[in-house]
């Protein structure tokens, strides 16, 4: 085997296939509307609704692991939806918006990132963003009590 075949089949083997993801507005619009949701009431939620509720009613509805929604490729929305889901999105840009799999993590994407920023993506994959947001306030708040 010749220096060219080598290199050839050295590369062949490095090469791992992509794994499409969709990207944050499919991922938002496609979580919406698998909850019966609109953009303008979530936007409403958004601007009302303290974290500890969301944190609760989250616990309350999925526990500690995460639930999936189906994802498509991308996403059809109704016109009249693509303002309010362009300012959701504006408005909860973060970097653990990738891995939410529900209206309320969407909602705690945010503040749980403020949180911890460095969760690995494995845990934010296997959890939910409530179990997790209360993890680690717990986690934040332990050293404190010790040391109070």
């Amino acid at each position: 085997m010749g220096l060219k075949d080598s290199i050839q089949k050295r590369r062949e083997r490095s090469k791992t296939p992509e794994v499409f993801e969709p990207d944050a507005f499919t991922r938002v619009a496609a979580i919406l509307e698998a909850f019966g949701l609109n953009g303008e009431s979530f936007l409403r939620l958004l601007d009302e609704e303290p974290v500890s509720r969301t944190v609760a009613r989250a616990l309350a509805r999925e526990g500690p692991r995460k639930a999936s929604v189906p994802l498509p490729l991308f996403a059809l929305v109704d016109p009249s939806e693509f303002a309010p889901l362009e300012t959701i999105l504006s408005r909860v840009q973060c970097p653990y918006l990738p891995w939410a799999a529900s209206p309320e993590e969407v909602l705690l994407s945010r503040p749980l990132y403020a949180l911890d920023p460095s969760i690995p993506p494995q845990r934010l994959k296997r959890y939910s963003y409530a179990f997790l947001y209360r993890y680690y306030a717990a986690k934040k708040r332990a050293p404190e009590a010790s040391h109070g």
